[in-house]
């Protein structure tokens, strides 16, 4: 039983979505579309009533959701909370939690599979948390070694802070910290618990999803998004724009990268991943999945990874507006734009392990 058998029910229609698709060496977006759109034809010949219901959507179709659209990521944002735990020693990739199905109190602090089914994960490790997605795991992490490290490596790897994309107007999301007067007088213990699973205030935005999978893809490096491609030969002359560079996280180590991989890599792979609806026979994908949960409407549905999972080449990152489940919504959507990579020629078969 996993996060996505666990969410077989009719998917809603998401009020909106984005997809992104990045180079992890160089930031370049090969894919950046987002929905719904409005009609070019509507802007060369704005026809008052069509004009006016495209603005009275609630839908928001002039709405730039690849710069704009900020969002609690939820269970994406795990992959945060394991970086941190690991390099501050809280954990090592082999360390046994029980899941009971919840932290403390039944009624609280649960994992989805006890919430519809009455059972918990059973004894669990880092790789297997990311891989079926347990929140009691997450749970254990954040009480252990407390808001502090989740901040700091949150800032490490771009959160609270705008990507720098070559397009105006992008916003930095929001990155609670108990430390600073606006959020301090309401920051609980529960606060830290649900930033260690992408939930509460935090607000990250596509791009920032995109950029942290690319670090873990590319050895921990933090890239630019941009639309524009740059001419090396561009780079001498003072006029033209600089060309993108790697950023190194400070203190990130090839080991926690690597024990990361290969959860990531069971998320799609294993037959108990939340992401197996993204799996394919020709491509190794890892990535993975979140379903946030929002007060009073659908769960926005999250799918970030990279691919090829073994070589990593392209971030990626599916989100739905109140879309539902990430492993059940977004996951096929992740399948059909690897699929065209594939069909197109940007990626070549692989050999699968299973």
């Amino acid at each position: 039983t996993s996060e996505t058998d666990a969410q077989q029910e009719e998917n809603p229609v998401p009020n909106g979505g984005c997809v992104l698709l990045m180079d992890v060496w160089s930031g370049e977006l090969l894919v950046a579309a987002c929905a719904p759109r409005h009609s070019l034809e509507l802007l060369m010949n704005p026809e008052s009533q069509r004009w006016n219901a495209m603005l009275n959507d609630p839908r928001q179709p002039f709405f730039p959701r690849i710069t704009r659209m900020a969002l609690p990521p939820g269970s994406v944002f795990k992959v945060i909370t394991a970086v941190a735990a690991l390099e501050e020693g809280v954990i090592s990739a082999n360390d046994v939690f029980h899941c009971q199905g919840y932290l403390n109190n039944p009624d609280q602090h649960r994992c989805l599979i006890y919430r519809r089914y009455g059972v918990g994960h059973g004894d669990t490790d880092l790789g297997s948390a990311l891989r079926e997605s347990c929140n009691v795991y997450f749970y254990r992490l954040a009480q252990t070694m407390g808001p502090d490290p989740l901040c700091d490596w949150s800032r490490r790897f771009g959160f609270g802070q705008i990507s720098g994309i070559d397009l105006p107007g992008e916003k930095p999301g929001l990155l609670p910290n108990p430390h600073d007067p606006e959020t301090a007088n309401g920051w609980y213990p529960g606060s830290t618990l649900q930033l260690a699973i992408g939930q509460g205030s935090l607000l990250a935005t596509p791009l920032q999803i995109c950029r942290m999978m690319a670090a873990v893809a590319n050895g921990g490096s933090l890239v630019t998004p941009t639309v524009v491609m740059h001419d090396s030969r561009d780079a001498e002359s003072s006029t033209s724009p600089q060309l993108p560079t790697l950023q190194k996280i400070p203190g990130l180590h090839e080991q926690t990268l690597t024990t990361i991989r290969q959860g990531l890599e069971m998320v799609v792979n294993h037959p108990r991943g939340t992401g197996k609806s993204a799996y394919l026979d020709a491509l190794t994908l890892a990535g993975k999945t979140g379903t946030a949960e929002v007060a009073g409407q659908q769960d926005h549905a999250w799918f970030a990874g990279y691919m090829p999972a073994k070589s990593p080449r392209y971030a990626f990152i599916v989100v739905l507006e109140n879309g539902g489940s990430g492993g059940s919504t977004a996951g096929p959507i992740v399948k059909e734009l690897a699929q065209s990579l594939l069909n197109f020629g940007y990626l070549q078969p692989d050999q699968k392990y299973r």
